[in-house]
């Protein structure tokens, strides 16, 4: 008898333990620029579901107020049956993938869903990204509220070098017009310093080997002549 009430409370305590595992939170999977491809299988178009990816920065304000409706998506029910993954990725330590999306702010949204990337340009908040994500993106991007392109490939390294000088020259280009504040005109002053510099570099090679070496050429003609 005492055997049998043992093992009732035994399988009672497992029947605990298994319902919060079932009602736990849902895992947030972290990506970085090494395991996203191999996660997300973005260009190959495997069926690893569809992701919402959360491009952020540890010291972002914006970010950081972001993340409660980020985890309550996460908790949802009906976007985890639906087979979304929820995912994060840190922008200072993911530049390849960043670049790779055109991320240049963070927090940045994109849902990768059937071999296209959608970028989120809603409000902020639980109910208007759990929208999107049931069907918003589709309706919504009728009148290009949200931007729908194919997903990119994994660049190249020329492809790579390219996207990182378009991406500075946003960079620039956001500075010059006063929207980066004084981190965009930091860059533009070390921009600007390096080119002088550079310039420098080659007038004085200008000045001292090119003269001399047209000396000596003439010297040496003349030397032929005579």
């Amino acid at each position: 008898m005492a055997k049998r009430r043992h093992g009732l409370k035994l399988l009672w305590v497992i029947g605990i333990l298994l319902a919060a595992l079932l009602i736990s939170k849902a895992e947030v999977v972290t990506l970085s620029d090494s395991n996203f491809e191999h996660l997300t299988q973005a260009s190959t178009g495997g069926t690893t579901g569809s992701w919402l990816i959360l491009f952020k920065a540890n010291h972002c304000p914006h970010c950081k107020a972001l993340q409660p409706h980020f985890d309550k998506l996460a908790d949802d029910e009906e976007v985890s049956e639906n087979g979304i993954v929820l995912a994060l990725q840190d922008v200072p330590t993911s530049r390849k993938t960043s670049n790779r999306f055109e991320v240049r702010g963070f927090p940045t949204l994109i849902y990768l869903h059937k071999g296209h990337v959608y970028t989120y340009k809603g409000k902020r908040e639980y109910d208007s990204i759990k929208a999107f994500l049931m069907g918003g993106f589709e309706q919504n991007n009728i009148d290009n509220i949200y931007r729908k392109r194919p997903i990119p490939p994994p660049p190249s390294l020329l492809e790579e070098a390219m996207t990182v000088a378009k991406a500075i020259g946003h960079e620039l280009k956001d500075a010059a017009m006063g929207k980066s504040g004084t981190a965009g005109y930091a860059m533009i002053a070390l921009i600007t310093i390096t080119l002088i510099i550079m310039i420098m570099f080659i007038v004085f090679l200008a000045m001292f080997f090119i003269p001399a070496t047209s000396a000596t050429s003439t010297h040496a003609t003349k030397k032929k002549r005579a």
